[in-house]
């Protein structure tokens, strides 16, 4: 028998809800909750397959009630009930991470609908996950909260590491071009919230790329498909409501996405609205680096991984990155990792790391 806990603090909606699962379902046991310490109490000491919040309306206490939740019983599905308008349940149903949601009023079948849907995806959650699975949906769950805490340099790390993952463990070449696509896919569905012209976008990145099997066999190749992806998801939440972001990191997210084009320092004292003295005091606060030296750090980890993973010439490499003389950036890198470019790549080579086309 299924077990659902159903919390509302209006006493007459939670027993309206209860009333419509007891008519529209078999052998299911309802569980009630008028408050969020009476459902966290029931969560831990009975087994529950579906958790309906009603919530009139999105405040501070309300998403801690369900982040609270996902931490208790990360397993259990969550549908949310609520009368709130559309825009404002969406964007707080989007950062928390729920995919179901239903606005009030809604008709008792699509109540059961959903509840039938959730109760069957969780029946079929096998016991035991391929390992190339648990390892897609560790990555996956890690990007999309980064992308929900609006972090796009956390977005890019757990991409790359994610394909240094997959491209070092497995052997077959389809098993990863079928693991990599199959990622990619999972970034569309990110872009649920933000409108048809993102999905069209990256739909046509996904389909592009889903048809470049050259491309699929090389991780470099790969990484470029899915940052342009975690491009667009970020110009998408940049110009949308959903990006309730303090000010340092989105002048963060701007400076990471825009490495590889020589931003100077005026220009992103530009784009945060500051003159450049008072920029550069900012900048050093925020991030214990200076303007140089963060921008420096983050063009010479871009150009380790082209180094170990593409067979681009040295000098391309420095073009790549907006260094105008390749001397200097041979001379950036050495100072930052000890070594010159070539000799980095030579290691890598004797290492065995280099995967650019397996």
């Amino acid at each position: 028998m299924k077990q659902i806990l159903v919390l509302s603090d209006n006493d007459l909606e939670r027993h309206v809800t209860e009333k419509i699962l007891l008519s529209g379902l078999d052998e299911v046991k309802i569980l009630s909750a008028a408050g969020t310490e009476q459902a966290l109490d029931i969560l831990k000491r009975e087994k529950t397959d579906l958790f309906i919040a009603d919530i009139p309306k999105f405040n501070l206490a309300r998403c801690n009630m369900i982040s609270s939740v996902q931490k208790l019983v990360p397993e259990t599905p969550i549908l949310v009930l609520s009368s709130g308008e559309q825009e404002h349940v969406s964007q707080n149903i989007w950062r928390l991470g729920i995919r179901d949601y239903l606005l009030k009023p809604c008709r008792p079948t699509w109540i059961i609908a959903a509840v039938k849907s959730l109760l069957g995806k969780s029946a079929q959650r096998p016991a035991e996950e391929q390992p190339e699975e648990k390892r897609k949906e560790h990555y996956a769950n890690s990007l999309a909260g980064y992308l929900r805490s609006f972090q796009y340099k956390k977005c890019i790390q757990t991409t790359r590491e994610y394909l240094d993952v997959l491209y070092r463990d497995e052997d077959n070449i389809e098993t990863i071009r079928s693991e990599v696509v199959d990622f990619a896919a999972g970034m569309v569905e990110l872009s649920a919230p933000f409108g048809q012209p993102t999905q069209w976008k990256l739909s046509n990145c996904l389909e592009h790329f889903r048809i470049r099997f050259d491309r699929q066999g090389r991780k470099y190749e790969s990484y470029l498909t899915l940052e342009k992806m975690l491009d667009i998801l970020f110009e998408s939440l940049e110009g949308s409501n959903f990006y309730e972001v303090e000010s340092g990191q989105k002048i963060l997210n701007y400076i990471d996405r825009n490495l590889r084009k020589g931003l100077s320092l005026d220009d992103a004292a530009e784009y945060a609205n500051m003159s450049s003295c008072y920029f550069s005091k900012f900048f050093k606060k925020m991030t214990g680096q200076n303007y140089i030296a963060y921008i420096t750090d983050g063009k010479v980890e871009l150009a380790k991984q082209m180094l170990l993973d593409t067979d681009l010439p040295v000098i391309n490499i420095s073009y790549e990155l907006s260094y105008g003389e390749t001397n200097y950036f041979s001379k950036a890198f050495k100072r930052k990792v000890g070594v010159t470019p070539t000799e980095f790549r030579e290691s890598g080579k004797r290492a065995g790391v280099q995967s650019s086309v397996r």
